[in-house]
């Protein structure tokens, strides 16, 4: 009996298929591959939080004796307040309802279950040192960055990278799709103008809007109006101040958007994206079907999001320049990390990078040393490392 594969063809005689055709029948779906690594992904981002939640880490680093100024508590109020429903209408909108309708979901649906993670990604690039701050004014109880395997930056419960936890999981969320909403529109423009540019072109298109995007979404919105400052960025606009604005964080964070731009706007035939590519051999549920495809496609935006983000700017971070006085006079933006109050010079200049448990050189010319270690000798000088900047107590409602 013949084992060679057959094809039913119109006449009901079976033909063998080709051995190319027999190869690519079995192999192994691109999206299996995707999704496998997507709950990786997931899994972590659980121990992750789990680690957090049940540990001393969760804990509030307050926003010290500095007052924001009521125009900033205000609107600091404004992003808690909506950031979570303007999330959660984006889901109802591109996945609840075209799912109840379709038992389907389109690109901007399993983008937005992807982004549902992402922000769990938010501290990583402070893991050797730290160069961006949230405003400790917004609610927070501290971050898991410290349960980072790989973090070596200073954390102690209460004194820490804080995350604002009504702000940062929804914005991530609901910014990202606009991102690479825009991104798809600044390339389907230049297609419409220019028929014959290449894909390359079309995505140095987007790449050169995202930089655009970004210096209004952050250099002109959320920094100046005080959600969160990037101090130790470079090549920065408004160096002197708390709300300096470092093109590198414009080149990182653009080309996420980029990536994820190109992403949506790039499908084959039947809508599908590089990573759900393969999904219809799988003959699954409709359930399922969206379950795989959100989870190939959290794989995605997860290393985009690392390798174009969190790796380069750990290099930055791990280089930081000088924070402003500007922002070291404010208490609820140095997160008890470094400045008035501790023993601590912030990063910059010729400060070392200060781990968790590592010696330093402190404020007072000597060595602090961490509980248990070896000492260093009592008549060691260290090198001056700079001054701390007294925190601006002000008048209630803040300084300017």
């Amino acid at each position: 009996m013949s084992t060679q594969p057959a094809a039913e063809v119109a006449n009901g005689r079976s033909e063998a298929l080709p051995r190319a055709s027999v190869a690519a029948e079995n192999q192994t779906p691109a999206i299996k591959i995707w999704a496998g690594f997507g709950v990786a992904v997931l899994a972590f981002c659980a121990y992750l939080l789990i680690s957090w939640v049940t540990g001393p880490n969760f804990e509030r680093v307050p926003q010290g004796p500095s007052e924001p100024p009521t125009w900033m508590q205000v609107v600091l109020w404004g992003w808690q307040t909506l950031s979570i429903p303007a999330a959660l209408f984006m889901l109802w909108r591109f996945v609840v309802r075209p799912y109840r309708r379709d038992k389907t979901v389109g690109v901007d649906g399993v983008l937005l279950l992807a982004f549902c993670s992402i922000w769990v990604q938010d501290p990583w690039s402070s893991a050797g040192n730290h160069w961006f701050v949230y405003n400790t004014y917004l609610f927070n109880m501290g971050s898991w960055a410290n349960e980072l395997p790989w973090f070596n930056a200073f954390g102690r419960p209460g004194a820490m990278t804080s995350e604002p936890i009504f702000f940062t999981p929804a914005a991530y969320v609901y910014i990202m799709l606009i991102g690479s909403a825009v991104g798809c529109w600044f390339m389907r423009k230049a297609k419409q103008r220019r028929p014959g540019l290449t894909n390359l072109q079309l995505i140095a298109v987007c790449l050169a809007g995202m930089l655009v995007f970004d210096i209004v979404l952050e250099g002109l919105i959320w920094i100046p109006l005080g959600v969160f400052a990037y101090p130790g960025g470079h090549w920065a606009l408004f160096p002197s101040h708390y709300y300096k604005f470092p093109l590198t964080e414009m080149f990182t964070i653009g080309s996420v958007f980029t990536a994820f731009a190109a992403f949506r706007y790039f499908r084959d035939d039947r809508g599908y994206t590089i990573a759900e590519r393969g999904i219809e051999k799988l003959r699954l549920s409709p359930g399922k079907t969206l379950a795989v495809r959100a989870l190939a496609v959290t794989a995605f935006v997860h290393l985009a999001m690392f390798l174009g983000y969190n790796v380069p700017n750990t290099l930055v971070g791990l280089n930081s320049t000088e924070w402003p006085a500007d922002l070291q006079e404010r208490s609820y933006f140095t997160n008890g990390i470094c400045g008035d109050g501790t023993d601590r010079v912030c990063p910059g200049g010729s400060m070392p990078a200060v781990k968790t448990d590592s010696a330093y050189p402190n404020t007072a010319g000597q060595v602090t040393n961490p509980v248990g270690e070896p000492g260093v000798p009592a008549d060691y000088v260290a090198p001056d490392q700079g001054q701390i900047i007294p925190f601006d107590v002000g008048p209630p409602g803040g300084s300017e």
